[in-house]
């Protein structure tokens, strides 16, 4: 079994050294970090979280809250990504994570008072940000670590939070399609009680008002029921088509392809689709989408960095971190090939 002094042999530094890197310690450079950590994975060791735990009374163990039901979390790949980062991350720093996810506040909020309890959890997680949030209250009042990946709009002003600029992201978008001649475009969205939302909504309606484009009735809300999302293309198409849709996140924008396939309404030739959080049911869409990158591994990296040594460093300067965001131009917004490929028929 390989050992903390087999990975201190070959680093060149003493076992004290190892543990400090996996303790992720301030006092070791770097450099020295990055080279023991390679080390570690090259050789397959993993640390003795049992044992550590005994040592420090810590869980060596960072939940993630949802606050999205089981379905929901499965189906969207914005979940699974930043869980990807954030498992990277605290893997290589000696951590394991645990994953909670509730649709009821009291439900959610009884399983983290449960976690914190019963010591499994060392710090949280929380990937949604939501106005008079219970749980964020709740460890705000007994001081628990916490890193936020979204925006603060809590009355709190001593949290650490990871988001996008979502107002500069769907501005941006939205600016994108008028740029590109389309001026009749409507956002749809299936759920406002996030930040995330009513900051994509705000950046939405900031690009119409400057480009003099009335911002009345271009809000849809159709609700979660893909039925009823049918419906109401149908009714929009038959009525006021639109230039181009903007949804608010991908999971959405793949239930209006489907909608708009059904209807027999053709993209690009018939309306231009784009959407937010570049993943598979962007790239290979028919077309593929054209979409904002909000990069969520990275904002997954970011929060589990910012979480563990928040655990280490309970001093630790709070702060917003704002991941940058791009656009990606596909086939769902090109006009010019529109003649030459009906993608959707």
């Amino acid at each position: 079994m390989v050992t903390i002094k087999d990975v201190a042999k070959i680093a060149s530094v003493s076992p004290s050294t190892v543990s400090r890197v996996i303790k992720d310690h301030d006092g070791i450079s770097d450099t020295t970090k990055k080279k023991v950590r390679k080390i570690m994975e090259d050789i397959g060791y993993s640390p003795n979280i049992a044992a550590r735990n005994l040592v420090t009374n810590q869980s060596y163990t960072i939940g993630l809250v949802l606050k999205s039901g089981i379905h929901e979390v499965n189906l969207n790949p914005f979940f699974s990504d930043v869980n990807l980062g954030v498992s990277e991350t605290c893997r290589k720093k000696g951590y394991s994570t645990l994953t909670t996810s509730m649709t009821d506040d009291d439900a959610l909020l009884n399983e983290v008072k449960e976690l914190i309890n019963s010591r499994q959890v060392d710090g949280f997680i929380l990937l949604y940000s939501k106005k008079d949030d219970v749980v964020v209250n709740y460890l705000h009042e007994i001081d628990f670590p916490f890193v936020v990946i979204g925006k603060n709009i809590f009355d709190i002003n001593d949290g650490i939070y990871v988001d996008n600029d979502n107002v500069f992201a769907a501005k941006s978008m939205t600016e994108f399609l008028i740029n590109e001649g389309y001026t009749d475009i409507r956002m749809i969205v299936d759920n406002d009680i996030f930040a995330v939302s009513q900051d994509r909504i705000e950046g939405f309606e900031m690009a119409l008002k400057e480009s003099g484009i009335p911002t009345e009735g271009k809000i849809l809300k159709p609700g979660k029921d893909s039925e009823m999302l049918k419906e109401m293309l149908d009714d929009v198409f038959n009525h006021n088509a639109p230039e181009a849709i903007l949804t608010l996140d991908a999971v959405l924008n793949a239930k209006v392809i489907s909608a708009l396939y059904q209807l027999k309404i053709r993209i690009p030739k018939d309306v231009a689709t784009a959407t937010f959080n570049d993943s598979l049911l962007t790239k290979f869409a028919s077309p593929p989408q054209t979409v904002v990158n909000i990069f969520p591994k990275e904002l997954g990296k970011e929060a589990s960095s910012e979480i563990i040594d928040l655990v280490n460093n309970p001093d630790k300067f709070k702060r917003n971190i704002t991941v940058p965001t791009e656009i990606i131009e596909r086939q769902s917004t090109m006009r010019r090939m529109s003649d030459e490929c009906d993608c959707v028929e």
